[in-house]
Order: C-alpha cells, then sequence, then structure tokens
C-alpha cells in the first residue's frame, strides 16, 4: 500500500492536521490494504475503493476507506484482534474504528478517527 501512504503524506500539509503523521498514515495503509484484501467482491465487474481524509472542527482527523462489499462479519472481533490484525493494529495507533453501510448504492466505509496530538514528521 505504498500508494496509499505516498498519497496521505502529500495530502497533510494541506489539512494542516495537528497530530502524528507517521501514525495517521499507518492507519490509512491498514485501512486501504483490509478494503483491497476483504472489501473487494470478486465477482464484480468493477472493483472500487475509495479514500477519503479530513479534519473536523474538533481537530479529529477522519479517514474513510470505502468498497462495494456491503458486509463486515465480525468487525467487532476484528477490531478486537481476534479475526485478522489488520484493524487491531489501526484501534493499537489510536484510532477509533467503526463502518457503516452506504446511504445510496452498494457498499461499506470503515472509519478510523485519530485525535490530534503530538506531531511527528
Amino acid at each position: 500500500m505504498r500508494e496509499a501512504r505516498w498519497w496521505t503524506r502529500t495530502v497533510f500539509p494541506a489539512l494542516r492536521w495537528a497530530g502524528p503523521v507517521v501514525q495517521a498514515t499507518e492507519v490509512v495503509a491498514r485501512l486501504v490494504d483490509n478494503a483491497v484484501r476483504h472489501g473487494m467482491p470478486q465477482y464484480a465487474e468493477t472493483q472500487t475503493l475509495l479514500l477519503r481524509i479530513a479534519v473536523n472542527a474538533a481537530g479529529d482527523l477522519i479517514i474513510d476507506v470505502s468498497d462495494l462489499n456491503p458486509s463486515f462479519r465480525d468487525f467487532d472481533a476484528a477490531a478486537r484482534g481476534e479475526r485478522g490484525r489488520g484493524l487491531s493494529h489501526v484501534t493499537g495507533l489510536g484510532a477509533q474504528v467503526t463502518w457503516f453501510l452506504h446511504h445510496e448504492g452498494p457498499g461499506k466505509t470503515v472509519r478510523a478517527v485519530l485525535p490530534p496530538g503530538p506531531v511527528d514528521l
């Protein structure tokens, strides 16, 4: 997920997020990797993944990774590390992780929220 890391590090200066960039970049890479491995239905004609990053009014970094697969079996177990290591690694980096179905069309979004904190580069 080299591309996701590169893209994220180039976007951060524009966002002016006051937080640990290296940590946030790793969160993005893990979420994108998970979406590629588990969120892309093999039967689909189109494989689509959408990455969005924003900073909310409280200064939290919002990372959304969306895919076309509407299911997320055992999300809670995955976040606890009982089903793979990706999401538990993300929570271990300090992110609050949730998921939700798209309002229109197929698919879901996995969201990680990182609070501001000491800045690293």
